[in-house]
């Protein structure tokens, strides 16, 4: 077992998540779950990639990759350290992004931050993207009904409602059809084990319960054409 990102074989325990962080490149099971759909896209020739709120093990990954234009962008780009190119990027303010201009747009855990109507930066980033652009990304999806609020609650009725004190929506798992359903079109499952053999995902670190279902770790691979409204 080692990271398919940086070939770390030493993992520390998360919480109650045993053994999941990298301790090379502090990649978590979602993260090389996210790689493994990245490689298996077999990205070739000139791709423009957008990298929203980059992870370190990624971002050296992906940015060492031949004829890439690799774009790595967040809201606080002075957080990421090791990434001296990091580019600001406010995904409630898009309307000066080009439009078809990414063969690749790639995130995780970055939709429950974003203080603005859902509708808004999915169909931004679906307009951003070219006419066969790929859209790969992690939405933590949890147990209950969708629930979102932009007010001033607190920290602590923030992870009370949402699990964290700085996310401002939950993508509940009981009702996706009434919330980001009626956005884009979503897998009617979601199931690692159609692209990758049970070896190649415990080789890579990422435990079972990471497999299958809408849960934190889910990856999404939207098309364009997902987007259900008229650009």
């Amino acid at each position: 077992m080692k990271c398919n990102i940086c070939g770390s074989r030493d993992f520390a325990d998360m919480g109650n998540r045993p053994k999941v962080r990298c301790q090379g490149c502090g990649s978590l099971e979602r993260t090389r779950l996210l790689y493994l759909y990245f490689e298996n896209l077999n990205l070739s020739g000139n791709k423009r990639i957008l990298h929203i709120a980059p992870e370190k093990g990624l971002y050296q990954k992906i940015r060492s990759l031949p004829n890439i234009e690799y774009i790595a962008a967040d809201i606080e780009p002075a957080r990421f350290t090791f990434a001296d190119d990091c580019d600001y990027i406010d995904l409630t303010k898009m309307e000066e992004w080009p439009s078809d201009h990414f063969d690749l747009i790639l995130h995780s855990h970055v939709i429950e931050h974003i203080p603005c109507s859902l509708a808004y930066p999915m169909f931004h980033l679906h307009r951003i993207l070219k006419k066969e652009g790929l859209h790969l990304c992690i939405i933590p999806f949890m147990d209950g009904n969708y629930d979102e609020t932009f007010a001033e609650i607190g920290d602590e009725e923030r992870r009370r409602r949402f699990g964290q004190h700085d996310h401002v929506r939950r993508l509940g798992r009981e009702d996706l059809s009434s919330h980001l359903g009626t956005i884009v079109n979503l897998p009617s499952t979601f199931d690692a084990t159609s692209k990758f053999t049970p070896e190649q995902l415990l080789e890579a670190n990422v435990p079972e319960n990471h497999w299958r279902g809408f849960h934190i770790g889910t990856v999404l691979m939207l098309k364009k054409s997902d987007y259900r409204l008229t650009f």
